[in-house]
């Protein structure tokens, strides 16, 4: 996840830098000035507003929110922990709130990307499954975004019984990856717009094929894999099953 919402933004940022921009109005670049004056509580204070208040004034600071700006936020917490504790505080708060049966998937995806970040992955996990204990629906709704984590530790079950259809879930992400490629024609990024939405193919199918072969389903795995390679030839996912 962390790989594709910082191509996202940085998709985003690529657009944005095309024409005229006021930087005075960014809140990220003022954070960054900020910092760089040693001016360290007030940078922190302008990540607080960012990640609490920016969306409502720019819905398409959605990407550069999860991704560029926590980055830096925790690059802010190298030379003043007190912002790494104000963000460990943010995420245990949304946590919080889910464990108390907020169902909200903006809210999860807020706590996934910072856990991400923190390189607390197996925090996500385990809130996922506590979750899944409590709401079952709601852990179907949230599982593309605690996919990476189930995987990467190697909750290969668990990530089955979430993935639901299989070949369902194939088929969304092509009909998306053909829409995006239809936009990135036109698009004034043609080249990182396409290889956007290349990534975004792979890294969904790649996580479809990988939960199904690990869970024991490797006819189903080779199948899809087969029809990926008709859509794209990535070597990532002619390698997806290994021997």
């Amino acid at each position: 996840m962390k790989a594709i919402r910082a191509l996202l933004a940085l998709l985003f940022v690529t657009v944005c830098s095309c024409g005229p921009r006021d930087q005075a109005a960014d809140p990220l670049q003022e954070a960054r000035r900020l910092a760089e004056e040693g001016r360290f509580e007030e940078a922190l204070q302008k990540h607080i507003w960012l990640h609490d208040h920016v969306l409502e004034a720019q819905p398409s600071y959605y990407g550069v929110r999860l991704s560029f700006a926590l980055a830096e936020w925790i690059e802010l917490g190298k030379k003043y922990p007190k912002a790494l504790q104000a963000l460990k505080a943010v995420r245990d708060t949304k946590t919080s709130r889910l464990l108390a049966g907020e169902r909200d998937r903006p809210l999860f995806h807020d706590v996934e990307s910072i856990n991400d970040y923190l390189g607390e992955s197996k925090a996500t996990i385990e809130l996922f499954k506590k979750i899944e204990a409590a709401q079952p629906e709601f852990a179907v709704a949230i599982y593309d975004m605690a996919a990476k984590a189930l995987i990467e530790a190697q909750e290969f079950s668990l990530a089955k019984k979430y993935l639901g259809d299989p070949i369902a879930r194939f088929t969304k992400a092509k009909d998306n990856f053909n829409r995006g490629i239809d936009y990135a024609k036109s698009s004034r990024t043609r080249r990182a717009s396409r290889e956007a939405y290349e990534i975004i193919f792979t890294d969904e199918v790649l996580r479809i094929i990988v939960v199904l072969d690990k869970a024991g389903d490797r006819d189903l795995a080779h199948k899809i894999q087969s029809q990926a390679l008709a859509v794209l030839g990535s070597q990532t996912i002619r390698d997806a099953i290994k021997n």
